[in-house]
């Protein structure tokens, strides 16, 4: 928990989510077990189902472009499996998806929490 607790610090340092006018919430789903929302330029994907992944889950966004993974639950260093690739770029379509304009695809492990940053937003 407490290198959990270090990361959430450093991300919020880099990208000031916490302090960002923009929230938006744009997926509760009851069976899948799934909230998304935005917080500052970044998206966050929660599966809470206790067996249930999603491959190519649709996940709606504001702002188009290239997303990078900046945050993942998942990870090795936090006691997780290291399911997903921290390589992995992950481009919007035109697609508008739970209200917003653009969406792009994920694997969403479960019991897991991810964060995607616009790409070129991790190296500022």
């Amino acid at each position: 928990m407490q290198e959990f607790d270090q990361a959430m610090q450093h991300l919020e340092g880099k990208y000031e989510f916490m302090t960002s006018d923009h929230s938006y919430v744009s997926r509760k789903h009851e069976e899948d077990k799934v909230i998304i929302f935005e917080r500052g330029d970044l998206v966050f994907v929660f599966n809470f189902h206790w067996s249930n992944s999603y491959f190519d889950y649709r996940v709606g966004c504001f702002k188009p472009g290239k997303y990078k993974i900046v945050l993942d639950s998942d990870d090795g260093l936090f006691g997780g499996f290291s399911r997903l690739d921290h390589d992995a770029e992950y481009f919007t379509a035109d697609w508008p998806h739970d209200n917003r304009p653009c969406s792009f695809s994920v694997y969403a492990p479960s019991r897991t929490a991810v964060v995607y940053a616009p790409a070129g937003a991790e190296d500022e």
